[in-house]
């Protein structure tokens, strides 16, 4: 059996920009993006929450792009939590605006989990949109994640737990060349296997099988 993934048109992104400067916590601030809508099953609070027991001497920036039911009690966490100076809520926004943020950011956060009421998500598109943009991605396995994103490999992959998150965020904003590697590696696997082509391609090549 094989899959054929939605995938992504990358006929309708920009190339990735430059390799980003090596940002990692000291020198000036490290800019983390979340892109998502403010429910439950995409995980903002243990992002918070996870961010929140990072070091205190390292220097780090949240952008959340996104609106959503939960904006009001995400904020007022970020306020109990002592992190609100260094969160910036961009509401929703233009397809051409989350891809300039992805340019200018150096991390993708995005610990997606399944909610009390069983919504969950399959495979977040912002996903392959930061790869697109060889955006270092970090995640959790959940839902069809892992087969797009090989923790360690494509992306990290941490669970949803918010000390293991912080951990792995930690480690990853530490290491600005193991991000690049990993962002690299996506931005191979998105164009291998989840453009939109590829997945097109596959079901071209399955109905001549059967003809």
């Amino acid at each position: 059996m094989a899959l054929a993934y939605h995938g992504l048109d990358l006929t309708r992104f920009p190339p990735p920009p430059p390799a980003r400067p090596p940002r990692d916590g000291t020198g000036g601030p490290v800019s983390i993006l979340s892109v998502g809508r403010l429910v439950e099953k995409k995980g903002t609070d243990r992002l918070l929450q996870a961010l929140a027991l990072l070091p205190p001497g390292l220097d780090w920036r949240l952008t959340h792009i996104g609106g959503g039911d939960l904006a009001r009690p995400m904020a007022a966490l970020a306020e109990r939590l002592g992190i609100a100076g260094r969160v910036v809520w961009a509401g929703a926004r233009t397809q051409p605006e989350v891809i300039a943020a992805m340019r200018a950011a150096d991390i993708f956060a995005l610990p997606v989990r399944v909610a009390a009421d069983g919504d969950r998500d399959g495979l977040p598109n912002v996903l392959m949109e930061a790869a697109s943009q060889a955006l270092p991605i970090l995640a959790t396995p959940a839902a069809a994640i892992p087969e797009f994103l090989r923790d360690g490999v494509e992306a990290t992959l941490a669970p949803d737990d918010p000390p293991a998150f912080a951990a792995a965020l930690a480690a990853l904003i530490a290491d600005p060349a193991r991000r690049a590697r990993q962002a690299e590696a996506a931005l191979a696997r998105l164009r291998a296997d989840f453009g939109a082509a590829a997945g097109l391609d596959l079901i071209a090549a399955r109905l001549r099988a059967l003809a």
